[in-house]
């Protein structure tokens, strides 16, 4: 069975911030039936594995590291995706000039974090792919209403000391937090 949701995380090389969120979100939805989620690259390490620092915070925090290999984000990846997180603005601009009309779904990673503080918890009925779908217009409206308001950006640790990875990975891991809470999922991520 196809997955009925699929969430795509994008960094530049696809080998520490987005495994880190494909892995992170995976990890929240892997009980979650007709949720996928995938990852790539603006300028992919095609073929490689994540890097070893961001490869140890993910296994510490309980989420899947193996089998992991970069690739190149894809225009049809853009399409095919029902949430797409970014973990730059300038990843978003890229992946907006290859598919204009992927605008409403793109969010940077911790932007998407900062709009889910306002929203409260989800709406109680519905599966998770439902209300994620319901989650996605909301908060596109709530971004618009507020304007061009400055993305930020998730710190890149490639090749940088270890309180850099440690940085990166917190500012990835909060808004997969709230996003837990926001559906009610907390305690999939509690068993760790």
């Amino acid at each position: 069975m196809s997955a009925q949701f699929t969430i795509l995380t994008v960094c530049t090389g696809n080998i520490c911030r987005s495994p880190a969120m494909e892995r992170l979100l995976a990890h929240l939805f892997r009980d979650e039936p007709g949720i996928e989620v995938i990852s790539g690259g603006t300028y992919a390490h095609d073929g490689e594995d994540m890097q070893e620092p961001m490869k140890r915070r993910i296994a510490e925090y309980g989420a899947e590291t193996a089998d992991f290999t970069a690739e190149q984000v894809t225009p049809e990846m853009i399409d095919r995706a029902d949430l797409i997180l970014a973990a730059t603005g300038v990843h978003v601009r890229d992946m907006l000039a290859e598919v204009p009309q992927a605008r409403e779904k793109i969010f940077t990673h911790i932007k998407f974090g900062h709009l889910l503080e306002d929203v409260g918890q989800a709406a109680q009925g519905g599966s998770t792919v439902e209300k994620l779908a319901a989650l996605v217009t909301v908060l596109d409206r709530a971004r618009r209403e507020a304007g061009a308001a400055d993305e930020e950006d998730v710190v890149d640790p490639y090749m940088l000391p270890e309180s850099v990875f440690d940085e990166s990975f917190q500012q990835i891991r909060e808004p997969v937090e709230k996003l837990a809470e926001v559906l009610g999922l907390q305690e999939q991520l509690s068993e760790q």
